[in-house]
């Protein structure tokens, strides 16, 4: 049962009395008023701290309930205001509803009248608040202020996304898996001129042909087999706003040309249906696939090419913009850790910046992620990392000195990877591949420790 903020305004004591211990009782928070102005007084004070429900009653002694009704709606139209009146007319029923009032409750009234009336009406406001914090939420996420970045390689795709923003044109997104497309594709939808409305994504090549048609198109009742109600497609969802096509070169020849046909005509046709729908939709796709081959190898149809690259965007893999390493992992380990207190060790962010990120961005969310579940002293070290970022982090050995015998370039080599590993035991004796007893035997055979180890690495 949902519970919520009540008000009361009505100048009968009893009936104040009355409905406040009725409300209390199924855990609402009620305040009463006997005049209309000292609530209107305090709506005022509240500013945006409003109530869930507002009972008014249609006759008080210092202002018309419909006039207060008026003002009340003036402050704030979402507010619900309920009108309670024992002379009860159609005609007053009416007048409430075309001023703005949810419903109208004729005294005298049952507990059950009151307790439905109340229940659905405060569900109600408190599933639009939670559609507000969320679409708040969610354009704070995709804002695009908001976007992490430091290279001017990502900082010339980011610019010129928000450039292209505004117009109408489809785009197309090229790039690998991982690097941030839906990114870019978001910030496009909420830079432009219908962020207001709808940004739904789809990932095309997770589905199976039928089912992708199905949900992109939308099907009738009794269209196939399992289909026993109607569903509505993401094109007929998002209209007026943006549909993301993610790895949109994995569409089959016969859905290819369907989506040309919304492309073109803005007109579509529901699975197992006859009559022709409209939506007015912004496509953006993207792929990690090279379009322009698979048009010449006759997989993806050439004038679905060019109607959906008006505008190209290649975003570049993370390895060729390490400057954007540092803040995305410390982006992630907040937002994971959920607090600003964990921090990445030199050492660990080393081995980040070393590594060549062959699943880009995403490879490196989880990675983070990871480490923030293992990390137990609030600092990320190189243990907490994957082994294969100390593996391919371990740069050349320093070439020996003339006349070094092997003990020596032995005792070096050892030395620098335990250095490069940031001193980690586990790590040094995997890229070496050798036994953990056997590095342990050999730093104390050769007396290497982590003090003073750098300057002697480095001088050779």
């Amino acid at each position: 049962m949902p519970v919520g903020k009540i008000y009361i305004c009505d100048d009968d004591q009893g009936i104040q009395s009355l409905l406040e211990k009725m409300l209390n009782a199924q855990g609402h928070m009620v305040r009463c008023f006997s005049q209309g102005q000292h609530l209107l007084q305090v709506l005022v004070e509240q500013e945006e701290d409003f109530p869930d429900l507002i009972l008014v009653d249609i006759r008080m002694p210092d202002i018309d309930g419909l006039d207060l009704l008026r003002r009340i709606k003036a402050r704030r139209q979402a507010q619900q205001v309920v009108m309670m009146s024992a002379f009860g007319t159609v005609r007053s029923a009416v007048e409430a509803m075309k001023q703005g009032a949810h419903d109208f409750l004729l005294k005298p009234f049952t507990s059950s009248e009151l307790y439905n009336l109340v229940d659905k009406l405060i569900e109600h406001n408190q599933l639009l608040n939670e559609n507000r914090s969320l679409r708040a939420e969610i354009r704070r996420r995709f804002d695009p202020q908001q976007i992490i970045y430091q290279s001017p390689a990502f900082g010339k795709v980011f610019d010129l996304a928000r450039k292209v923003a505004p117009s109408e044109a489809s785009i197309l997104i090229s790039g690998e898996s991982g690097v941030g497309k839906e990114v870019i594709a978001s910030t496009i939808h909420y830079s432009s001129n219908r962020r207001e409305k709808r940004f739904l994504t789809i990932n095309c090549a997770a589905l199976t042909d039928s089912l992708l048609e199905s949900q992109l198109f939308g099907h009738i009742k009794g269209a196939f087999t399992g289909a026993v109600a109607s569903h509505q497609g993401l094109i007929e969802e998002a209209d007026q706003g943006t549909l993301f096509l993610d790895e949109i070169g994995d569409i089959s020849p016969g859905l290819q040309a369907k989506l040309l046909r919304v492309l073109q005509e803005k007109e579509f046709i529901p699975v197992g249906a006859t009559k022709v729908r409209r939506a007015n939709v912004r496509f953006i796709a993207a792929t990690n696939k090279n379009l322009e081959d698979e048009v010449k190898a006759g997989t993806f149809r050439k004038d679905l090419f060019y109607r959906l690259n008006v505008v190209t965007l290649q975003v570049p893999p993370l390895r060729e913009r390490p400057e954007d390493i540092p803040p995305l992992a410390h982006f992630f380990s907040e937002r994971f850790a959920g607090r600003d207190q964990l921090q990445i060790s030199t050492e660990a962010m080393q081995l980040l910046t070393r590594y060549s990120w062959p699943g880009n961005v995403r490879e490196l969310e989880n990675t983070i992620e990871m480490a923030v579940i293992l990390v137990e002293d609030g600092e990320i070290q190189p243990r907490h990392l994957p082994t294969k970022l100390a593996t391919e982090s371990i740069t050349p050995m320093t070439t020996p000195k003339e006349g070094m015998s092997l003990e020596d370039v032995e005792r070096l080599y050892i030395a620098q990877v335990y250095r490069q590993t940031g001193y980690h035991k586990l790590r040094t004796a995997q890229v070496l591949q050798i036994a953990r007893r056997t590095l342990d035997r050999k730093l104390q055979q050769y007396s290497i420790q982590k003090e003073n180890l750098s300057d002697e690495i480095d001088n050779g």
